[in-house]
């Protein structure tokens, strides 16, 4: 499933985990399926692999969040300071599948605006690849 990045499936988090895959339909993208909860305590390791694709060339993602069971407000902040980075690179983020929970903390800090949500992974490709060509 990896994406030949250097490094990147070596460093573990026991909280979460980050699988890459690239969206071949898409030039310099990939799709993150993210296991777990981003938090205060690793949220710099969530920093750490979406810097290193950035790196990598990648700027075009779709954040699985299927099975996202937690999010912080910090965890936000990492989600946010990816978006800018990501659109620094004239790229885009979808995030996709964000369980009831989640999603609250979103409306709740206002950030619903900021980012573009999906339902389905289907519908996050065909959001992505409209943001791509536009």
């Amino acid at each position: 499933m990896g994406l030949g990045i250097s490094g990147f499936d070596e460093e573990l988090d026991d909280c979460l985990t980050v699988n890459a895959r690239k969206i071949s339909e898409i030039e310099s993208s990939c799709l993150l399926k993210l296991t777990g909860y981003i938090d205060t305590y690793n949220s710099a390791f969530f920093q750490k692999k979406t810097d290193m694709l950035l790196n990598a060339g990648y700027s075009n993602f779709i954040l699985d969040c299927s099975d996202l069971n937690y999010i912080s407000s910090t965890g936000i902040g990492s989600l946010a300071s990816f978006l800018r980075n990501t659109q620094s690179k004239n790229g885009h983020l979808v995030l996709v599948s964000l369980q009831e929970s989640v999603h609250e903390v979103f409306v709740i800090l206002g950030f619903t605006q900021f980012f573009t949500v999906k339902n389905t992974e289907a519908e996050a490709l065909e959001a992505l690849k409209e943001a791509v060509s536009e």
